[in-house]
């Protein structure tokens, strides 16, 4: 098709803008300090109005395809696929990467490595872009795989390892170095990279296409070749689900999150809020439509094990990291596990709308949580970031009574913890509460009540967070100069606003996303939508219970950890079962030693084998080319140049030849 010259331009300058700046914030950074911020806030913005221009034009129509044939693959034509979801996110991951970008550049204004922090930085945002504006798994892949070495690359930042960049503890607790943190990150995703590799391999099977559009249009009549043999449509359901899985650190992938803290604050912002673990829950939504048809519309069962997967995984990772959190020290790790619980709920999202006749109104619940999710969390790591850097430590034992010294973050994060709670009207509640009725009308009954008790959870680690960080007497030694400056204090102001506008907003936004929402997918899947709009669909019992429990979660917290009485040292003292509960947990309930165990078998594994790996490395390295070498000397040397010895040989081959034909040999 041809491709409209705006339309194009824009979608070039949103990717390519923050492409240039990793190459530009590198190169200029040993020329003034000041380039490398300077390339990447602009190169960002530049993205932001691109993508916000690409809504606002295209926000009325289904989709919009773009074609592009590179100059180094002329015969492999690449595709860009512009719809609302890859728009809302192309806008979602330039306005949060913008906001985060700005407070660094208060931040990281004194840490080592600051060209390359801005390179890396620039690089993820563009491979993000890539990965959810692409219209071909191919493009999509390129850009997954981009994300997952700039985490890798950044939750290393400080790779050279010194005592207080460590992560983990308080010791006994095992502590753990940043390389080792990035180095866990890359190969818990790179596991489930390849499995989700192998079922893109499978499609491409049946489907001989790797375009989305033509996979959605085709999908009845490669699925039903596909499920014809038993159990290979079952197997593709699970080995697509596993890349999102592990991507957006969910049962039994997610123990690499909690590690990922070992980066620098804006990086851990970053990964939570806009990039890498929202690349898991979008293509996630790109998979629907597949097993949508395969499960509606052909009747195939075995579609169903896609969003059973993602659904379970989904609740599961959502109460057991809300119960960890409970316990954590590291006040970055407790909102690690946050994130971790609330992208279960996202997780949880997708999986009842694909068991939905109608799966828009779902689909839009989950996406304006992740919305929610990314406004409300990126600036309550920006906030960590101020309390770690005034307190001098990672831990919340050794922080309190900070609101009296930094009282416009403590203000921030106020609104912001009750938006993650979920009180009624903020923006953490709308989104959590119809994700909770579709659990009911998919018939999800088990995740719904694991999701149910999450909210509990989530309102008290929240407020015990709140309490021990900011309330109190000061614990701990105050870190000496530890002013930052106005934009990192005025950034999650910011998005504290953003965070209630979204929230009071909220009957108004969802309705409206879910029209052209509902739209591209019923293209896609060739139905019509019979949905009504998604807020009048709550189920009213499971609201008050969910309310409930928000109340009874916050409250008890509120008195432990803010006003002290009892005091929760006392109550641990009293009862051995609460303390056995409490090691269980901060033992992360021992998965994390199994993901250990793991490694040191396998590696015990390969040492018997490195010998033989030795020699055939020597054998096809060493030995192979010096027996080559040898025979092409000895026929060198048979090989004179004379044509009488010349027609000598050819006489004896040919000889040779004729007995042996003669013989039956040829």
């Amino acid at each position: 098709m041809a491709v409209p010259l705006p339309t194009a331009y824009l979608v070039a300058s949103c990717i390519l803008a923050p492409a240039l700046a990793t190459v530009l914030a590198a190169l200029l950074g040993r020329i003034h300090e000041k380039a490398p911020p300077a390339v990447a806030i602009s190169a960002c913005s530049i993205s932001l109005v691109s993508s916000a221009l690409l809504l606002t034009s295209l926000w009325g129509s289904s989709y919009l395809e773009l074609e592009a044939s590179p100059l180094w693959a002329p015969g492999m034509p690449l595709f860009i696929l512009l719809d609302p979801l890859s728009l809302l996110m192309a806008v979602l991951v330039s306005l949060i990467g913008l906001l985060i970008l700005l407070y660094s550049a208060d931040y990281m204004r004194h840490e080592p490595g600051w060209p390359r922090f801005w390179s890396l930085m620039s690089l993820f945002l563009a491979s993000m872009l890539l990965l959810v504006l692409a219209g071909d798994l191919i493009t999509m892949l390129v850009g997954w795989k981009l994300v997952g070495f700039c985490s890798y690359a950044l939750i290393s930042h400080y790779y050279t390892d010194e005592p207080e960049r460590w992560v983990g503890g308080p010791p006994p607790e095992p502590m753990y170095s940043p390389s080792h943190c990035g180095l866990k990150a890359l190969f818990t995703t790179t596991v489930g990279d390849v499995l989700m590799f192998s079922g893109i391999f499978l499609i491409y099977a049946y489907a001989g296409t790797l375009r989305l559009t033509a996979i959605y249009a085709s999908a009845k009549a490669w699925l039903a070749a596909l499920a014809s043999t038993p159990g290979m449509l079952a197997l593709t359901a699970t080995l697509l689900a596993a890349g999102p899985l592990s991507k957006s650190a969910q049962f039994p992938f997610q123990e690499w999150l909690p590690e990922a803290m070992a980066g620098p604050t804006p990086v851990s912002a970053l990964i939570h809020a806009a990039t890498m673990v929202k690349a898991g829950v979008f293509v996630a939504a790109r998979f629907l439509p597949i097993f949508y048809i395969g499960l509606h519309e052909l009747g195939a069962w075995e579609a169903s094990i896609f969003f059973l997967i993602v659904a379970y995984s989904g609740a599961l990772t959502a109460i057991l990291a809300a119960a960890e959190g409970c316990v954590s020290s590291e006040l970055k790790k407790i909102l690690a596990y946050s994130t971790m619980s609330q992208l279960g709920y996202m997780m949880l999202g997708l999986g009842a709308a694909g068991l939905m006749p109608d799966p828009a109104p779902a689909l839009t619940a989950t996406f304006y949580h992740l919305a929610a999710h990314a406004a409300f969390k990126s600036a309550l790591f920006m906030v960590a970031g101020l309390a770690i850097h005034l307190a001098g430590s990672i831990y919340v034992e050794q922080m309190g009574g900070l609101r009296r010294e930094i009282g416009l973050a403590w203000a921030s994060s106020l609104v912001l913890g009750l938006s993650l709670v979920g009180l009624p009207p903020l923006s953490g509640f709308w989104g959590k509460e119809e994700i909770l009725s579709a659990c009911l009308a998919s018939g999800l009954m088990l995740p719904f009540l694991l999701a149910l008790l999450t909210v509990f959870l989530t309102a008290f680690y929240t407020i015990r967070m709140l309490g021990l960080v900011f309330h109190g007497p000061a614990r701990g030694e105050r870190h000496a100069g530890a002013s930052l400056g106005h934009l990192a204090s005025f950034t999650p102001a910011l998005l504290a606003i953003i965070s209630v506008v979204i929230g009071l907003l909220a009957p108004i936004i969802m309705p409206g996303l879910e029209e052209p929402l509902g739209s591209v997918l019923n293209s896609y899947l060739g139905t019509k939508s019979t949905a009504s709009s998604a807020l009048t669909s709550w189920h009213l019992p499971s609201t008050l219970a969910s309310l409930s429990l928000l109340a009874a979660g916050a409250l008890l917290a509120f008195s432990l950890y803010v006003r002290g009485r009892p005091r929760p040292e006392e109550i641990l003292a009293t009862r051995p079962y609460l303390r056995r509960l409490r090691g269980v947990l901060r033992g992360r309930l021992g998965l994390n030693s199994i993901y250990y165990a793991i490694s040191g078998l396998m590696l015990r594994i390969r040492r018997p084998t490195r010998a033989v790996e030795a020699g055939i490395d020597t054998a096809w390295n060493l030995q192979l080319p010096k027996a080559m070498k040898a025979l092409a000397s000895a026929l060198r040397k048979i090989q004179t140049g004379h044509l009488g010895l010349n027609m000598v040989y050819l006489l004896a081959f040919l000889t040779a030849a004729i007995v042996l034909a003669i013989l039956g040999v040829i």
